[in-house]
């Protein structure tokens, strides 16, 4: 129980730190993605505004940023505007105008951050006419972008009928102009590739957090289990060293009784001290297989043995006290099933679960004692009609000392500790130990 306890404090350390890594990592990539997809639709949007961009070509001087000036292919157009203007490298002739009716000098907006700016990203618009073919495409913000290229996205843009959005790796933008319509294309490779290489740096920085984080946690989970730890061990030798001193005592009180009834004889009264004897003898074996298998104690070595030969020697030693009791009592044990264990402990828990069908079958009970293969495994299951286990009690069952119906537990002399040692031994082989039923008609 402790070390499940421990597991547990370090798997919520660890579920925690992942819930909040994943969120502030989600928080982060969402905003710089948000970030630069708007800082790229802004410049989309003041290309389009300015109807086009142009600056000067890299190791220009003397050139000066106009933002509204505009660069095209056109059909073989001269590079020759007035001072300020000039032309950057297209597909096609170059053809320079003036600064357009959008630019600056009009009241319209420039390309956001300048020419160094804009070189930052990868950009490119086309003119389309009212019929949609292009009559105007600009290249000069892209490298290694052919106008097949271009002519490729553009057809995807104008099926889309959409003012904007994505294809690939582009964003791009429509505006209707009186000409027509222009659009404008946005690359996001090298974004999306930043956003990967931070997302891959943040997952190999959370793993090494994590590793970091586990070994502090286990030295925690030990740190605070501690106390814990020391109350269970003085529980335990409470408990062991309790049951050792009792059965000296008792055993003197058994001793006592036998001498009396062979020189009295016959008395009720001593015969109830002798049963009720021999019930806390009962108690005190049951206490001891307790504080044993809390201390890895449980028993012999553990080797392969016959299962079906096991279940069914236990089960016959039952079936006298069944037919005395009036109860109907059957075995279906499959044959030849092999399992690796304690045998002698795999027939204290087969024989603790008989002795609670017979206890509680009730009166004209039945008894079924099964063994079967399922899923590859042997499975045991007893079966008894009687008031059954509701679903709310299921998992407390297997509580020490846990007894859902006191009254009747006084009748049939149980103290609620059997089925804990039925699961300690199942713990104790790694088996699963479950109650299935029906409440008021029968139990499995």
């Amino acid at each position: 129980m402790l070390r499940r306890l421990k597991i547990k404090i370090v798997a919520v350390a660890l579920g925690t730190f992942f819930l909040v890594f994943a969120a502030v990592l989600l928080v982060l990539n969402l905003s710089a993605y948000q970030s630069s997809v708007s800082r790229a639709e802004d410049f989309m949007a003041s290309v389009a505004e300015n109807d086009g961009f142009a600056f000067p070509p890299r190791g220009a001087s003397g050139a000066r940023w106009d933002g509204g000036g505009r660069v095209g292919i056109g059909s073989g157009g001269q590079g020759g505007g007035a001072q300020g203007d000039y032309s950057g490298p297209g597909a096609g002739g170059l053809s320079a105008g003036n600064p357009g009716a959008g630019g600056p000098s009009s009241g319209g907006r420039g390309a956001p951050g300048g020419p160094e700016a804009a070189r930052a990203g990868r950009f490119f618009y086309a003119k389309l006419d009212e019929a949609g073919a292009a009559f105007e495409l600009n290249l000069d913000m892209m490298f290694d972008f052919t106008p097949d290229d271009a002519q490729s996205l553009i057809e995807g843009a104008v099926a889309s009928k959409k003012a904007r959005g994505g294809i690939g790796n582009f964003l791009f933008m429509a505006a209707g102009k009186p000409y027509g319509q222009m659009l404008v294309f946005a690359e996001r490779s090298i974004e999306m590739g930043l956003l990967d290489h931070l997302t891959r740096t943040s997952i190999w920085a959370a793993g090494i957090v994590c590793a970091v984080l586990s070994c502090l946690a286990a030295f925690l989970a030990k740190w605070i289990v501690a106390p814990v730890k020391a109350a269970f061990d003085k529980q335990r030798r409470f408990i062991s060293d309790a049951s050792h001193e009792l059965k000296t005592p008792l055993t003197i009180i058994g001793a006592n009784v036998d001498v009396l009834q062979n020189e009295i004889g016959d008395n009720r009264r001593l015969a109830h001290i002798k049963a009720q004897s021999e019930r806390m003898n009962g108690l005190v074996r049951d206490l001891l297989a307790l504080a044993k298998a809390d201390e890895g104690q449980g028993g012999a070595a553990v080797c392969e043995f016959d299962l079906s030969s096991a279940v069914l020697n236990t089960a016959l030693e039952f079936e006298s006290r069944a037919f005395e009791e009036g109860k109907r009592y059957s075995c279906d044990i499959g044959e030849g099933l092999a399992y690796a264990g304690d045998e002698g402990q795999i027939k204290q828990l087969v024989g603790i679960f008989i002795d609670n069908a017979i206890r509680y079958s009730g009166a004209n009970g039945q008894i079924s004692v099964t063994l079967r293969q399922e899923g590859g495994r042997p499975c045991v299951s007893v079966f008894n009609t009687g008031v059954g286990v509701s679903v709310g009690e299921r998992d407390k069952v297997f509580e020490r000392f846990y007894r859902s119906d006191e009254s009747r537990s006084r009748e049939t002399g149980g103290y609620g500790v059997g089925l804990s040692i039925a699961k300690s031994i199942a713990d104790a082989h790694k088996a699963k130990i479950a109650v299935s039923g029906e409440h008021g008609k029968w139990v499995r």
